[in-house]
């Protein structure tokens, strides 16, 4: 398969993209006139949108690399798996690159200390506020995992965070829900 140029990922995305005139829950925290269903997104499309992540990766941390992938809960597509995968192809004589679920429980229990000091990717399917991406990236880092970046198949957040957001798709805006909205 050619490398994957934004020209090939967009129409992947519009595919999937639902529009609503009055705004739809997004989580528990956000709504949007915008949902996109990741779950109808096929092989294909999964494995084009990793290639194009990976050599983004690669492409914005250069000359780094990272050492592990950490996965983020909420994800059905195994993107994670996908593009540990496809990066690891990149580097030519490196093994791949561990893909590990991030688990408050595993990180107090020992995994932390086992991946201390190894250059981390968080990778989720979508990211809309960051605040689970940014929960995860601080309690990585206070172990001692530096985190390089967060990848995603979709960036939804309002802006910069503390590293580069590396997705394949940039989608719409959402809006955080305040407590008293009823969500």
């Amino acid at each position: 398969m050619a490398t994957p140029t934004l020209e090939d990922i967009n129409p992947i995305f519009e595919k999937i993209t639902e529009r609503f005139q009055d705004p739809v829950p997004i989580g528990t925290r956000c709504e949007s006139h915008t949902y996109y269903r990741t779950e109808d997104l096929t092989e294909e499309d999964l494995n084009a949108c990793a290639q194009y992540v990976a050599r983004r990766v690669r492409s914005v941390l250069s000359p780094q690399h990272p050492e592990l992938f950490l996965k983020l809960p909420g994800g059905y597509s195994f993107f994670a798996e996908r593009l540990s995968a496809v990066y690891s192809e990149l580097i030519p004589g490196r093994a791949e690159i561990p893909v590990e679920q991030y688990l408050e429980s595993k990180l107090s229990n020992g995994f932390g200390s086992m991946y201390k000091g190894k250059a981390a990717i968080l990778v989720t399917d979508v990211i809309t506020t960051a605040r689970s991406s940014l929960e995860a990236h601080t309690k990585a880092t206070l172990r001692g995992i530096p985190v390089l970046c967060w990848a995603t198949l979709i960036d939804r957040t309002f802006g910069p965070g503390p590293v580069p957001v590396v997705s394949a798709f940039t989608g719409d805006s959402v809006r955080l829900l305040t407590e008293s909205s009823g969500y």
